[in-house]
């Protein structure tokens, strides 16, 4: 007898498995934290240097049925950006005075300053509502971060940590602008390779897992070098990646239009998570990057709840009357 799967939760399963591999594979093999070494070594090949790939990829394929039309924008994507930035300040701030740790202060920025995540139009259509509100979301949060976050990161973290402003702005808007523009192209260019891409869409799913292990690895080869990280700070990490996502997801059913309120939600809650762990890997330190790595886990367990909870709208009719 076939045991059926809930498609959430087969997806919850999928990357919590990702997450746990990349925790234990350092662990269990010591010989290979040299490729997950997180020390820019200029010429040396490892797995952080995959991660931007990966993310222009993710993006590119999100990118790719962007449409701007009056249906599809609202006040709300505006609400979404301005809530992301007074939430990051005020994360940042309360995490600091809360638990004097700067890591964990520039932790709960991070992930307030997350974008919407390209598998969140996904997620939003299997919930019964509209794709191409969140599809609007993921362009513009992800380019609003690209612009926003580096004189952000100067403005409320301060030029006392030693954040290279410049680079950080480069990377973002080459990571997120890139992808955007060579989707607009093609799209514009090109019917018969647009179609192509858009069949090809489902490899992002697993191109998200393969990033989320070499991102998880990275970080756990870095906490297994270390002698001053305890249980106590990694389930910190993980209570407040799930209160930020408890808040995002909640505030958002908020600030969306009442015809939008789960499209919001959604946008607000689902993050891309990828893109923060690469900021936190290439210009803070792994510890950082274990936020975004727990918020995964957060989002896509209340992905799964969502998915299961929901129940599509009997059929209309005949059919309808039938069904017991």
């Amino acid at each position: 007898m076939k045991m059926k799967i809930n498609p959430g939760t087969r997806r919850m399963l999928c990357l919590v498995g990702a997450i746990v591999a990349g925790c234990v594979f350092p662990v269990l093999f010591p010989g290979t934290r040299d490729f997950f070494s997180v020390d820019q070594v200029e010429g040396v090949f490892n797995a952080g240097t995959l991660v931007p790939y990966f993310v222009v990829t993710m993006l590119f394929f999100a990118f790719i049925d962007v449409r701007f039309s009056r249906e599809t924008l609202a006040k709300s994507h505006l609400g979404i950006l301005i809530f992301m930035v007074l939430m990051a300040v005020l994360m940042f701030w309360g995490t600091l005075w809360l638990t004097g740790n700067t890591d964990f202060a520039i932790m709960a920025f991070l992930m307030a300053m997350t974008p919407t995540a390209n598998a969140a139009p996904v997620i939003t259509a299997l919930l019964g509502r509209r794709a191409d509100y969140a599809t609007v979301s993921v362009a513009f949060s992800n380019l609003f971060v690209a612009f926003t976050l580096a004189p952000l990161v100067h403005i409320v973290i301060g030029g006392e940590y030693q954040i290279e402003t410049l680079p950080l702005a480069k990377g973002a808007i080459i990571v997120v602008g890139t992808p955007f523009l060579a989707a607009m192209l093609l799209r514009k260019m090109w019917a018969a390779g647009t179609r192509a891409v858009r069949r090809c869409k489902f490899l992002s799913f697993y191109l998200w897992m393969v990033m989320l292990f070499c991102c998880c690895a990275q970080s756990f080869a870095y906490i297994a070098n270390q002698e001053n990280i305890s249980v106590w700070t990694l389930s910190g990490i993980f209570a407040l990646a799930a209160t930020t996502c408890v808040v995002n997801f909640t505030a958002g059913y908020f600030i969306g239009e009442k015809k939008f309120r789960r499209e919001c939600s959604q946008s607000l809650g689902q993050k891309n998570t990828m893109l923060m762990l690469w900021v936190a890997l290439a210009f803070f330190n792994p510890i950082i990057a274990l936020g975004p790595t727990f918020y995964v886990i957060c989002h896509n367990v209340w992905n799964s709840i969502q998915l299961k909870r929901y129940k599509p709208p009997a059929p209309s009719g005949n059919a309808a009357e039938m069904q017991p």
